[in-house]
């Protein structure tokens, strides 16, 4: 009997554990992409932007610290400060393609 409560701790630590973290760098590049940007500058390189103002940048993708000031600092339509923290980095990576 006095196993059981151990045993529901434990799995319960496990599946919390199988959530946090597990996600690449590449995967948390991609969503950030897909929730924050594919709305107007398309889902992929060869994608037509759904806003025809927005430029495809994976086909042309511009530096990365010209992707990191469009983020902070808007441009073009677009507001400033979408992202911020590690995901301003993190964005310019996958954009530019130097992605970890």
């Amino acid at each position: 009997m006095r196993l059981a409560p151990l045993y529901v701790t434990v799995c319960c630590l496990a599946l919390a554990g199988a959530g946090c973290g597990g996600e690449t760098t590449a995967h948390h590049e991609q969503y950030l992409w897909m929730q924050h940007c594919a709305s107007c500058h398309g889902i992929s390189a060869d994608a037509t932007p759904p806003d025809p103002a927005a430029p495809n940048i994976l086909a042309h993708p511009p530096s990365v610290e010209d992707v990191r000031r469009a983020v902070n600092k808007g441009a073009r339509g677009m507001p400033p400060g979408l992202l911020g923290g590690s995901d301003v980095d993190q964005i310019a990576a996958y954009v530019t393609g130097s992605t970890s």
